[in-house]
């Protein structure tokens, strides 16, 4: 816990605006969405600082744009950095600001600085990144200076002159859409649904890319869920706009009854903007997209899986309702390289591509073995599967068993535990390669990351790709071997 003397802290006048602010700390800014909003602010002019538990590429690229980063929690950092506002992450576990300190949680901050714009907020359980992403790089090759905040990071061949890594400030005026010509411009961000998270940012436009039983630490179970998210649509105004996954059972029981401006986008059920005939050629996917029964263009897309598909429906019809053109629409699908950890190839172990991907729900964990299988197709994929937070793999243990066995092969190292979120549950990776075996799946419990190593390194071998998933430390792994 950070206990700070108040004799050591200059007092503010409270509340503290952002725009008010000159100094600002970041807590936990080596967390992407802090991190994103560090950038955010680093470029409207403030001075920046902050601090995390240990040093990353997040916290090393940050200092490269001149930011201050002090590893470890302590008071003398704090002190040093002499803050009028403090921004913090909410996997900060435990800790005490005294009120002298103006404080916005990451939600909330993003909620302010949302609040004077055409806010589109993005939710769902999977699939919030990738859309955020391409209907950021939509509004910004359009040329409408659009601010945007990500959950992950660009790849680097889509970085522009303004959106680099996780985030982009704008500042250019809405082109459509009567009801904003005095905001400041579009914001597309992500909104967290754990926790109610979302409910801290008030968009004009909601996109749902689906909703599944997920983070049961905090919900109470699936009708839970969906009251948050039928809590997030109401916060609409009247004239906000809902768009919503046609394919997806829980968002349209959640979505279809609700008052606003509906638009929906799917593969396998009508909607009205509908990728038809979607097929793949050489490593690209290609689909006729129909909005309201005409066909409107052939798209492709280079990156794998119909849930990418489907997530790229939900930032076209965005882009759509937001007056850009079609051409501008296909060109930035058909150069989009992808974001940090989705379907990531980050390189080679002799010779077979390996990929890192964030999967960790076993909707999202399905999904990504069978784009492995779309994309490799008649090639034999290790799967290497680091699961995420012991309440979650117990609470859905059924649910992985259920998408695992579709892998060639598995390797499971010990669950990744989630500071602050864990609570005693007894489940271990080694029940859900026990469950696999049962089932006739060949699966190999690893008791830690460099016992998996060694097993990925012994049987390479006999694998065309290796493919490993996990919101957990997995990743380091996955750049390790490439090495």
């Amino acid at each position: 816990m950070i206990r700070i003397r108040q004799k050591n802290i200059k007092l503010y006048p409270w509340p503290m605006t952002i725009e008010q602010a000159k100094n600002i700390y970041c807590l936990g800014i080596g967390g992407i969405g802090v991190s994103g909003l560090a950038r955010l602010l680093l470029s409207m002019g403030k001075n920046v600082s902050g601090s995390d538990i240990k040093e990353s590429e997040i916290t090393k690229n940050l200092e490269k744009l001149g930011i201050k980063i002090y590893i470890g929690q302590s008071e003398q950092d704090l002190v040093a950095a002499n803050p009028d506002l403090i921004i913090y992450s909410s996997a900060v576990a435990d800790f005490h600001w005294p009120a002298s300190i103006a404080k916005l949680s990451q939600a909330q901050a993003v909620g302010e600085l949302m609040s004077d714009k055409y806010g589109i907020g993005i939710t769902g359980t999977n699939g919030k990144s990738t859309t955020s992403a391409i209907l950021g790089l939509i509004l910004d090759y359009a040329q409408l200076d659009p601010t945007v905040l990500i959950g992950s990071m660009l790849s680097p061949k889509n970085e522009t002159e303004k959106f680099k890594a996780n985030a982009r400030l704008g500042g250019g005026k809405p082109a459509r859409l009567n009801d904003v010509s005095r905001s400041g411009g579009y914001f597309v961000a992500e909104s967290d649904e754990y926790a109610r998270k979302m409910l801290e940012n008030k968009p004009k436009m909601i996109i749902i890319t689906n909703i599944a039983e997920d983070h049961l630490d905090y919900y109470k179970g699936l009708q839970d869920i969906k009251q948050a998210f039928s809590e997030y649509i109401s916060s609409l105004p009247d004239d906000g706009i809902l768009i919503y996954n046609a394919d997806d059972h829980n968002t349209v029981e959640i979505c279809q009854h609700a008052a606003r401006h509906k638009f929906t986008f799917g593969i396998h059920h009508y909607a009205d903007l509908q990728a038809l005939n979607p097929r793949t050629e050489s490593g690209t996917q290609i689909f006729d997209l129909h909005l309201d029964d005409e066909k409107i263009g052939t798209f492709k897309l280079h990156v794998p899986g119909l849930f990418n598909i489907s997530n790229a429906l939900g930032a076209v019809l965005a882009a759509i309702k937001l007056g850009v053109k079609t051409e501008v629409i296909q060109k930035t699908l058909e150069e989009y390289a992808g974001i940090w950890r989705r379907f990531e190839i980050v390189g080679k172990l002799s010779g077979k591509p390996v990929i890192s991907d964030y999967a960790h729900h076993p909707a999202g964990v399905a999904a990504t073995i069978e784009a492995a299988k779309q994309f490799y197709p008649g090639k034999k994929v290790l799967a290497v599967f680091q699961p995420h937070h012991r309440n979650r793999t117990r609470e859905l243990f059924g649910e992985f068993i259920e998408s695992l066995v579709m892998a060639d092969e598995l390797i499971l190292p010990e669950i990744f535990d989630v500071a602050g979120r864990e609570h005693g549950e007894d489940v271990s990776s080694f029940q859900l390669a026990a469950e696999l075996k049962k089932r006739g799946v060949t699966a190999t419990f690893a008791k830690d990351l460099s016992k998996t190593e060694s097993l990925i390194r012994e049987k390479a071998k006999n694998f065309d790709v290796i493919l490993l998933m996990g919101a957990g430390d997995i990743d380091n792994l996955a750049r390790k071997l490439v090495k």
